[in-house]
């Protein structure tokens, strides 16, 4: 079996799609025996057998700034002609080899326009319908365009969790045997740090020696605004440090830090490199995560396969990612973010707890598991469709 896979999206930073998507395929090539399963990585010009390199992040977060100046109308112009000469680029592939590839796996936000192989889409989550108010206009409007043009291309639909699987039967009215929920898993470079990097990583960042941790894209879906309103009232005057990329949308949650007087205890380190980030998740007190809704959460178990507790959102796929290793909080409520932060900070038995029912947990989900589970499925899609 050859899998013709979009790598545009494993190019970017490396967050949430791009992390989950090499290393699926990193551990597709470790399980495949013997090679029965070869990859092709189509980068919307060439197709190649090498996984693509990702782009400079510096570099790619200025371009990514830049586009959110231009006309919502505009960017979604050019987004859908790109998009348009994607497909155009991918049916000339499949057409010239129609034998050389036994299945397509689309990584983007729509489905490819293209009936030369069986094609598996990628569905993360659905926040551009759920929560479309958390995203840039022309995203929204991108997705609403092709998703309905698109969607009867894909022969089999992919989510990393039973939630999203659900949302996206109930969404498109499509019978329960076309969507398959595979969960994902943390980097395996994600584990305890040693103590002497631990305070190195410290130094490097100017960090305090206490502090929560906050790590995703600064965005409205994130719900920062009710993470700083709860710092505000917590009794404890413990820091937070904030990782992760701009993002979009107003940040009003910098004004409520300004007029609480906080900024002495908040610290934006913006996006960090992973040997750092490994070692900022063992030195944190704890992952606060109260995000509005996840498709998987991937910070989540990263943070404790490196020890680290977590508190975070029990809304939509969460309380599926962590099971009881978490503390579980209402994303509406600061009150209760407010005493899960002092519960963490005060309560040493309950850190304790949780920092060993996360190491179990996180240890429950493997790569080798997933890339095995969606190996089979492409199987099964390719059967089905000859």
């Amino acid at each position: 079996m050859k899998i013709l896979v979009n790598a545009i999206p494993m190019t970017g930073l490396l967050t949430g799609i791009a992390r989950h998507l090499r290393n699926l395929y990193s551990a597709i090539d470790l399980v495949s025996p013997m090679g029965q399963a070869r990859v092709c990585y189509f980068t919307g010009k060439t197709a190649t057998d090498n996984m693509p390199s990702l782009t400079d992040s510096k570099r790619w977060q200025t371009m990514s700034r830049s586009v959110r100046h231009l006309p919502d109308s505009l960017v979604f112009g050019l987004r859908a002609a790109r998009w348009l000469k994607y497909e155009y680029s991918l049916n000339k592939v499949c057409k010239k080899k129609p034998s050389s590839f036994s299945i397509y796996h689309e990584t983007a936000f729509t489905p490819a326009k293209q009936t030369g192989l069986p094609t598996v889409f990628s569905v993360y989550d659905l926040s551009l319908r759920r929560y479309r108010e958390t995203h840039p206009k022309e995203r929204v409007m991108l997705f609403e365009y092709f998703i309905k043009k698109r969607l009867d291309y894909a022969n089999h639909i992919l989510t990393s969790s039973e939630f999203v699987k659900q949302e996206v039967i109930e969404e498109f009215c499509l019978a329960p045997s076309m969507v398959t929920a595979i969960p994902l898993a943390p980097d395996p470079l994600f584990s305890p740090s040693k103590d002497n990097l631990v305070e190195r990583v410290k130094r490097k960042y100017d960090l305090p020696r206490s502090y929560l941790l906050f790590v995703s894209s600064l965005e409205p879906r994130k719900n920062i605004d009710l993470l700083i309103e709860a710092m505000t009232i917590a009794h404890t005057d413990i820091p937070l440090v904030l990782v992760g990329w701009q993002g979009w949308g107003e940040k009003r949650w910098l004004e409520k830090i300004d007029n609480n007087n906080l900024k002495s205890r908040i610290h934006i380190l913006g996006h960090v490199p992973d040997h750092d980030l490994k070692a900022i998740y063992t030195g944190a007190q704890a992952l606060v995560y109260p995000s509005l809704y996840e498709g998987f959460g991937l910070p989540i178990l990263e943070a404790m396969a490196c020890r680290c507790p977590v508190i975070c959102s029990e809304a939509a796929s969460m309380p599926e990612v962590t099971g009881d290793a978490a503390i579980l909080i209402d994303p509406a409520r600061s009150d209760e973010l407010a005493q899960a932060i002092e519960t963490i900070v005060h309560d040493t038995q309950t850190r304790a707890d949780l920092v060993k029912k996360g190491e179990v947990q996180a240890a429950s989900f493997s790569w080798t598991n997933t890339a095995s589970q969606t190996l089979d499925l492409f199987k099964r899609v390719q059967n089905d469709y000859c």
